[in-house]
């Protein structure tokens, strides 16, 4: 890949809608260390699916509905990892 060039993680639908996050967006959404065992104990039973440069897919959260993390905010909605 080129030194000026960006990447990106695109996830598709059911519908084929297509989802472009920037790997920017990806690095502000990294969880904290200490938020591990919550994100595990919400993704319940589980195998990775590898995806490419180092990712993987982990699954879907399954929360409830009522649950302050089910819903958008331009807040973190899980502990993230500081950025240095």
């Amino acid at each position: 890949m080129p030194e000026n060039a960006s990447q990106a993680l695109v996830i598709v639908d059911a519908e084929r809608n297509y989802y472009v996050l920037p790997r920017e967006a990806v690095a502000t959404a990294k969880a904290a260390p200490e938020a591990r065992a919550l994100i595990e104990a919400h993704l319940g039973e589980r195998a990775d699916v590898p995806l490419c440069e180092g990712y993987s897919f982990a699954g879907v959260l399954n929360l409830p509905a009522e649950a302050d993390m089910a819903h958008y905010t331009s807040e973190a909605s899980w502990p993230v990892a500081s950025v240095s």
